[in-house]
């Protein structure tokens, strides 16, 4: 995919679902796939809420690029679960969502949670996608409410789009240069996939220089050199 094409799936991503920033859609866009400087920028004006402090331009499209980097793989395989000829309902999936968060809340009777069979009834495979969205929109800043409610859009957006190779193409594009980072730190916390974070081990401290003893005894012994002749 070229980079006239990457900008224009970019434009589509915004007027799905940041209708506002389709003028920027392609300079946002090409500087994701960039990866490095480029993408970072991005991320020190992006933003949720509109205006920003400062009068600066704040965007959530670059939010919503890396969480559909980070879900590459999941939302791919939701493009491939969707049935063709059925459109997935944005309200629809949100409901799935908010479903899979709370396994009390009650169902529909007929159609089989998942299925992806009934009208705009999404798949397993999509829910599952949509959370992950919904999650590294949250742990960008977007309020749960509002990262819940994008990632449907978004995702409802991509499942029902005539060109569904083309949204693959367009997935495999923005990681190529660069992967997403695999975990975002906010307010001195990690959030990402589990499974991706390296824990890694520190080498072990030297052990401490014995001290000053408290109890009245000398920890060196009565020939110890804290012993005065």
């Amino acid at each position: 995919m070229d980079g006239t094409a990457l900008a224009a799936w970019g434009t589509r991503v915004a007027a799905i679902a940041a209708p506002d920033e389709r003028d920027l859609a392609p300079s946002i866009t090409l500087a994701y796939a960039a990866g490095g400087r480029a993408r970072r920028d991005l991320y020190r004006r992006a933003g949720h809420t509109p205006g920003g402090i400062g009068g600066g331009l704040v965007t959530v499209l670059p939010q919503l690029l890396d969480a559909l980097a980070y879900a590459t793989r999941e939302v791919g395989d939701a493009l491939g679960s969707a049935q063709f000829g059925n459109l997935v309902s944005a309200t629809a999936l949100l409901i799935s969502l908010r479903r899979r968060s709370d396994p009390a809340a009650p169902r529909d009777p007929g159609t089989p949670p998942g299925a992806g069979t009934g009208p705009g009834e999404p798949t397993a495979a999509a829910v599952h996608a949509a959370d992950l969205l919904a999650d590294r929109l949250r742990s960008r800043g977007v309020p749960p409410p509002d990262a819940d409610r994008l990632a449907c859009e978004l995702l409802a957006g991509l499942l029902n789009s005539p060109d569904r190779s083309g949204a693959a193409a367009f997935l495999d594009r923005l990681v190529a240069a660069e992967p997403p980072e695999p975990t975002v730190r906010t307010g001195g916390r990690l959030f990402g996939r589990r499974r991706r974070v390296r824990v890694q081990v520190r080498a072990a401290d030297p052990p401490a220089a014995p001290g000053p003893a408290t109890d009245g005894t000398d920890p060196d012994g009565p020939d110890g050199p804290g012993d005065t002749p």
